[in-house]
């Protein structure tokens, strides 16, 4: 449905098409409840410190709100319950003292601000307050919507690029109380405003989104050449379209807004950026970050945008006229630089694998710089070639259920798959790797090893340079890695060995495996089936097994392979023998609470891997709270 040409048509046109977009919105309100991810535990202090006292320092009682209200965050909250009230100058991460000695959020309060009013509304009604976050993030998509009504002029067209959207990363953090959703749909409807003739809307909007997340400042300078791209005419001519008051008035609107953060950041902390002080390290800006920003199988804007970049490469040049075709292609490389002006300064975060949902929060705003000339390429387009976009929208739905099927701290299917088939095809960030892999958030250790968590036989790790028992952890007393190991070196000195570890015989008298090693080698020795070392003192010093199955993964020399191998340790309740496996060789039941040397097969021997399976015999819950299943906790292992 094309709108009617005469204003008062337009106009109809536009409230029915809001009226429309309202109730899809108020239905997806409706269907779920708030996210409390990313960085919603700072945001739900600020908003209840806000509604409670009208200023943004955290107060206790506001904690004990907090407390009262999520719940699922009571952990996190006590944290910093018991820094405030033992006084400590640092705080737990992501909150600070300010120069008056109060405690204080790193984020600016200003998405908070947003949530204020709509928070006690609710709270009055009796309504979960903190669905005002929702309220937020659906609000600025309305603005989005009609945004993308005014550039179409097609009610069909508008709800099928705000779906595209939504499949671009909106429908994963439309629900979190965090800004990211904001930011990214204010930033793709600003660039469309600014280039369709709403200079000082599209100013405001790309102020709020900087409020948060402050590279999109760049938008001030990209805007106004993205709109020289487009406009007809000379060049004298649109020049002078480029300085006309309304658009430099609206940069100055815009650039006003962004400044408020700063010049709070200046007074309450003495910096223009406390989070650039506490939690940034130029030296990460990388090409290995770069990579990963826009290459990561994991997070990266590749698996947020896979059917938009295809479609940018592929749609709108054949069969165009030549000068759409030059036009194009400018819009994309403009595009394209002010996609790495929003993503360099994000390399330099300290948390690089950060809570995100499938595609990392960076790229899903940072993607509004491909969203946007794809969808101006669309608009040159009377009839929309229906096949090629129905396959972009598929694909991106695929992505889409792709990421809910994944937390932060695993692998994606997606990058599991290739890293088991091919693992020296692809090396990801080190952080990304060792957190997805140890499933464990913010301990990357140098003097850790981490490797590929599989089912299947793990043929990847990842260890520091600076490590110098690595030869002794990998292939025990008096042996080293072999040269003929394939490996990638990476950034800060750290090294992927892609393939079976390789191991060259210095004449080490076996080796022995405890609890130094479980911790250090993590899941590169304890590749499946296994929960968290424990040192418990008095010979309770190991890892207890979880599930029905587990397995460790040890590298030999194959040229001097050991000729018995003895795993010992204690059994949980109803549990006396366990059924062992070498490399797929069956070995029978044994009691390993025994101690005794199993004597291993010639038919094992020659590998550079042990494959070590353990079946249990009849694994347990220890109780209430705890949904390990236990059956044998291993204390060593010793290879003869």
């Amino acid at each position: 449905m094309s709108l009617d040409p005469t204003p008062t048509g337009r106009r109809a046109a536009a409230w029915r098409f809001a009226l429309l977009l309202g109730a899809l919105l108020l239905a997806l309100l409706l269907s779920k409840g708030p996210a409390h991810n990313g960085d919603a535990v700072e945001y739900s202090l600020q908003t209840i410190a806000l509604v409670r006292h009208g200023s943004p320092d955290i107060r206790l009682d506001d904690i004990a709100v907090a407390k009262q209200l999520v719940p699922s965050r009571v952990g996190v909250y006590q944290i910093i319950e018991d820094d405030m009230r033992a006084n400590k100058p640092e705080l737990y991460a992501a909150f600070t003292r300010g120069k008056d000695g109060r405690v204080y959020a790193v984020h600016f309060f200003g998405y908070a601000l947003l949530t204020a009013l709509p928070f006690k509304l609710l709270q009055g009604l009796g309504v979960d307050p903190f669905k005002a976050y929702q309220l937020v993030n659906l609000g600025m998509l309305f603005v989005l919507g009609m945004s993308l009504f005014r550039l179409f002029g097609s009610t069909p067209k508008a709800l099928l690029a705000l779906a595209l959207f939504m499949l671009s990363g909106g429908a994963q953090y439309w629900d979190w109380g965090s800004p990211e959703c904001l930011s990214a749909a204010a930033l793709l409807a600003a660039l469309i405003l600014y280039c369709d003739g709403a200079p000082l809307r599209a100013g405001l909007l790309a102020g709020l989104a900087a409020l948060q997340n402050p590279t999109i400042v760049f938008f001030f300078g990209f805007a106004p050449l993205l709109r020289l791209c487009l406009l007809e005419g000379g060049a004298r001519a649109r020049l002078a379209a480029l300085l006309r008051p309304r658009y430099l008035a609206a940069l100055a609107l815009g650039l006003a807004v962004f400044a408020v953060p700063p010049l709070y950041n200046l007074w309450q902390f003495g910096v223009p950026n406390i989070i650039v002080k506490l939690f940034s390290d130029p030296t990460l800006v990388n090409p290995t970050r770069l990579h990963s920003f826009y290459f990561d199988l994991n997070q990266g804007m590749l698996i947020g945008i896979p059917g938009v970049w295809a479609a940018l490469l592929l749609f709108g040049w054949r069969g165009r006229p030549a000068a759409e075709r030059r036009r194009n292609a400018a819009l994309l490389g403009l595009c394209l630089l002010f996609s790495l002006a929003l993503s360099v300064p994000a390399l330099a975060v300290l948390n690089w694998n950060s809570g995100a949902t499938g595609v990392m929060r960076y790229a899903f705003w940072g993607g509004a710089a491909f969203l946007f000339p794809l969808l101006w390429r669309l608009r040159d387009h009377p009839r929309w070639p229906l096949a090629p976009l129905l396959a972009v929208a598929l694909v991106q739905a695929l992505f889409t259920y792709s990421a809910s099927r994944y937390h932060y701290l695993e692998l994606s299917p997606l990058s599991r798959w290739v890293m088991q088939r091919a693992p020296g095809l692809v090396n990801p960030e080190p952080e990304i790797f060792a957190e997805r892999n140890g499933h464990n958030d913010g301990n990357v250790r140098t003097d850790q090893v981490y490797g590929l968590s599989v089912e299947g036989p793990s043929n990847k790790l990842l260890y520091n340079l600076a490590n110098g028992d690595i030869d002794v952890l990998l292939c025990g007393e008096g042996n080293s890695l072999a040269a003929d190991n394939h490996t990638v070196d990476t950034m800060r000195h750290w090294r992927y060995i892609n393939g079976p570890v390789r191991c060259k015989s210095g004449g080490g008298a076996g080796r022995t495996l405890a609890i130094e090693q479980f911790q250090q080698l993590q899941t590169q020795l304890l590749a499946f089936g296994w929960s968290n070392p424990e040192r418990n003192g008095s010979g309770w010093d190991g890892v207890w097994s979880n599930g029905p199955n587990s397995r460790l993964q040890v590298a030999v020399d194959a040229a001097q392979p050991p000729a018995t191998l003895t795993l010992s340790g204690y059994y949980f309740a109803g549990n006396r023998r366990s059924r062992l496996s070498v490399n797929g060789v069956d070995l029978g039941w044994h009691d390993l609470q025994q101690g005794a040397a199993v004597a291993l097969p010639a038919a094992v021997r020659g590998a550079s891997q042990l494959q070590i399976e353990l079946a249990h015999e009849a694994p347990g819950e220890p109780g209430p709270g705890d949904q390990r299943h236990l059956a044998l906790f291993l204390r060593k292992v010793v290879l003869r």
